[in-house]
């Protein structure tokens, strides 16, 4: 709980530095999940937004959901875009954000040396999990609050397993990217976010597990703070992220970066 806590105080204070750098600019804080971040595709969204709004400065910070969450909680962010519906959920239910909009989705997919594609290919991942657990396959897990977590531990449970304490079961406590490394150097699975799969994929010798899609969508929601001091201009974030320019930059984005749709913009926008 110190570690948490410290970090999360100096994630708080940096998102405060950047929010407060110049007076005489108007500027709001997204924090957002390491998978959007990482890739650098808020960072291109935010671009796009102040390109269309110059008055307006955006800083992005990339935290867990978990972390991310808390510092809209402590007033440290404006707008949170995350990718945990059950925490989500407790967040709105609790009052701590204003409003809540579906912006894009992507998908989660099981990532793991080439090797063991035979194995999985097809299976939901549940099942795929019933295999790790009876092979004792080697398997890598963010442990992080995150979205991607959140979605694991799903799953597991679904499945009717747990795997904490098991010796082929490791957790980091980090982002995506890292997570990744750790997996590819361990020669083992990972639940991942794929945008964040498709950004690491030249430096990994990771490959897609091709599991049956069903139930592996990821949807992303951006959350205006209740505690918030810029309510007018993390709502015109928001909405803009959902109309027509700022769908045509969740597509820009998408081709700059990966070369084809990973991050689906959110239907009626």
């Amino acid at each position: 709980m110190r570690r948490l806590g410290a970090l999360l105080a100096l994630a708080a204070a940096a998102a405060l530095a950047a929010a407060s750098c110049s007076p005489q600019s108007a500027r709001i804080v997204v924090a957002a999940g390491t998978t959007v971040v990482d890739s650098g595709f808020v960072d291109r969204l935010a671009a796009a937004f102040e390109a269309d709004h110059p008055d307006v400065t955006v800083s992005v910070v990339g935290e867990s959901t978990l972390f991310a969450l808390e510092l809209g909680r402590r007033g440290a962010a404006d707008v949170t875009i995350t990718h945990a519906p059950l925490q989500e959920a407790e967040f709105l239910r609790s009052g701590e954000a204003s409003s809540s909009s579906l912006v894009f989705s992507s998908a989660f997919i099981l990532a793991g040396p080439a090797e063991l594609a035979d194995l999985f290919a097809g299976y939901e991942l549940p099942e795929a999990l019933r295999v790790v657990v009876a092979s004792e396959i080697p398997f890598v897990s963010r442990g992080d609050g995150s979205g991607t977590h959140e979605k694991e531990m799903e799953n597991w449970l679904e499945a009717g397993l747990r795997p904490g304490g098991a010796s082929w079961y490791v957790e980091t406590g980090q982002g995506m990217g890292p997570t990744l490394l750790v997996a590819d150097q361990r020669g083992a699975l990972t639940l991942a976010e794929l945008g964040a799969f498709r950004a690491a994929e030249p430096t990994i010798g990771l490959i897609d597990m091709r599991l049956d899609p069903g139930a592996l969508d990821n949807p992303y929601t951006a959350m205006v703070m209740a505690s918030s001091s810029r309510p007018l201009l993390a709502r015109l974030f928001v909405d803009w992220l959902v109309s027509p320019a700022g769908v045509a930059a969740i597509e820009r984005a998408n081709t700059d970066l990966f070369g084809a749709i990973v991050y689906t913009p959110a239907e009626g926008g």
